[in-house]
């Protein structure tokens, strides 16, 4: 069963693209949550660029691909899979220009604190979970990853685990490429905003709002990390998204990770992105770093598998998590 709720939040208020506060929230509660008065560990799902909780909730049934209604991948999970029932989260993190990347901005607005903030507590006291940070994961596919990342490296005292699955990262190989795929797409225009239509322009732009934010340079308020007419790279706002990426800050999060009690990189060998190579890359400083991980690769691209990836995510927290 999905409960839907509405919830109002002061962190997302005011953010520069004029994007609502108010923002669904979806809680899925396992088979027998009603009849058993126990508590249950919490795993939130934190959804993909280019869509919403809603869309994930209960996807478009037209279109060249079609996915599941969300409540029949979990099902199965807690049913034939034989998983512990887990109480499962999943927030709204949309942007008009894509996503929020579950990081603060005040373009976006600050979408890791209204999920430590607003979405935590609020689950907290309308249902029964297992309060403790080593009871509470979080796990989501391409952004949603890479917002596991962000959120769990940076609050272990919030998120005792997290399953990152297909995250972005690695950006020098998987994120510069779209700056010149941008200026190509619209030359020889001059960049002045996200084009409908353009997906090139549309993540170019969603990135910097979130990467490279500047209140003072309306109307857009963004620092783009390229030059125009040149190509040039401004390697200080470039520098600007790559502390974003884990890959680069895993070094300076290392005494967070070594506090999580499980950590899971999942990615697709085939992956469109290139991002196997962000996760083998951030498996590697890991294991530099003596911190316990488990790296995985299936056979899959960039999101034909990320059902059954939620799915084997799950199973995997169901183990790491502890339980009332």
């Amino acid at each position: 069963m999905i409960v839907h709720s509405r919830l109002e939040s002061a962190h997302l208020a005011g953010n520069l693209l004029g994007d609502p506060s108010e923002r669904d929230v979806f809680v899925y509660l396992p088979p027998g949550y009603e009849q058993s008065g126990v508590r249950y560990p919490t795993a939130y799902l934190l959804h993909a660029y280019g869509t919403t909780a809603q869309q994930l909730i209960t996807p478009a049934t037209d279109g060249q691909q079609w996915k599941p209604p969300l409540e029949d991948v979990l099902d199965p999970v807690f049913g034939r899979m034989g998983v512990a029932p887990m109480i499962v989260v999943i927030p709204d993190g949309w942007s008009r220009w894509g996503c929020g990347q579950w990081v603060d901005s005040p373009v976006t607005g600050n979408f890791e604190q209204y999920v430590l903030h607003d979405v935590i507590p609020y689950v907290d006291a309308s249902y029964r979970t297992v309060s403790g940070a080593r009871s509470r994961g979080v796990f989501g596919f391409s952004s949603g990853g890479f917002g596991a990342w962000n959120i769990a490296s940076r609050n272990p005292e919030v998120f005792g685990a997290m399953a990152v699955l297909s995250a972005d990262s690695f950006l020098d190989l998987t994120h510069k490429f779209m700056l010149y795929k941008f200026l190509d797409s619209i030359w020889p225009e001059a960049p002045s905003g996200p084009v409908d239509g353009n997906e090139w322009s549309e993540m170019v732009y969603d990135y910097s709002a979130t990467y490279s934010p500047n209140p003072d340079r309306p109307p857009h308020y963004v620092d783009l990390p390229v030059a125009f007419p040149s190509g040039e790279l401004i390697q200080d706002v470039w520098d600007r998204w790559l502390s974003f990426d884990p890959v680069v800050n895993v070094h300076q999060r290392l005494e967070n990770l070594r506090k999580l009690s499980g950590i899971l990189l999942d990615v697709g060998s085939n992956d469109d992105y290139n991002l196997h190579w962000g996760h083998r890359l951030l498996s590697h400083h890991l294991k530099a770093a003596g911190i316990e991980h488990e790296h995985r690769e299936n056979s899959g691209n960039h999101g034909g598998r990320s059902r059954e990836r939620y799915q084997v995510a799950l199973a995997w927290l169901s183990q790491v998590l502890e339980r009332a």
